[in-house]
């Protein structure tokens, strides 16, 4: 069942203080009776605290019923390292990606995948549960949640996982209107924050890149708007975002 509001969280990439900083203005709003989160992938990988990170998503999944991780595209990789179906050349691409920093961050070996995954399902069940339970998307009536973006040539009942997780050619450049409004992460958007367009509502603020994690509030299946937390070398910075994604507050600045 869908709540009255949503709150779908863009790419993590194990930035667990930038996601705290965020959560915290954000459970500070929204209650549990009434609100669900949609985490749109790729909590792990590139940061350095990706074990933290799912800590916290795992937390507020457990707090906020009805809320989901949708599975990205760096997510899959550690989910199949969990069941031991990760390929080589799998292994390989994940490890170069930023999967090293996520076996530090959990202090697994990354140079034995195997006895790393059978170890992961021994010390984190929490953890390899999240991953399994993940979903390839959520849908509401006008919203269509997703980590990467849709083929716009296939109806949306009908698409690849593959694509829901990688695609960007096709569907980045893509300029007319399709069955939903897409709501997605994956490629990091041009301006750093988030960015509405005609077909799509892009969520991807860069956050290992700039230390900047953006949530979409949806209120009654609208767009209220957007908030984005960010930690860098200039400090701490919350700011609040209307549904054109023009910025119209600084909720915290230090």
């Amino acid at each position: 069942m869908n709540k009255k509001n949503l709150i779908a969280v863009g790419d993590i990439h194990g930035m667990a203080h930038v996601l705290k900083l965020l959560l915290q203005h954000l459970e500070k709003k929204f209650s549990a009776d009434d609100t669900q989160f949609v985490f749109l992938g790729d909590i792990i990988d590139r940061g350095p605290d990706s074990l933290p990170a799912v800590n916290q998503v795992c937390r507020v999944i457990d707090t906020f019923p009805g809320s989901v991780m949708v599975l990205g595209n760096h997510d899959f990789f550690l989910r199949h390292m969990a069941d031991l179906s990760l390929a080589k050349d799998e292994e390989d691409k994940w490890l170069a990606q930023g999967g090293m920093n996520t076996l530090e961050s959990y202090g697994l070996d990354e140079g034995d995948l195997v006895a790393a995954g059978k170890a992961l399902r021994r010390i984190r069940p929490r953890h390899v549960a999240l991953f399994e339970n993940a979903v390839s998307h959520f849908e509401t009536e006008k919203h269509f949640f997703v980590h990467a973006g849709v083929d716009p040539e296939v109806s949306l009942s009908d698409q690849l996982a593959h694509d829901l997780m990688w695609i960007r050619k096709g569907f980045l450049d893509h300029t007319a209107p399709l069955e939903k409004m897409i709501v997605h992460g994956h490629s990091i958007t041009p301006s750093e924050l988030p960015e509405v367009h005609p077909n799509r509502i892009a969520i991807d603020t860069g956050s290992y890149r700039t230390g900047r994690i953006t949530a979409a509030i949806f209120c009654d299946d609208f767009l209220h708007g957007f908030i984005s937390a960010e930690i860098n070398g200039d400090g701490k910075r919350v700011r609040r975002f209307d549904a054109s994604a023009q910025e119209v507050e600084n909720l915290q600045a230090a």
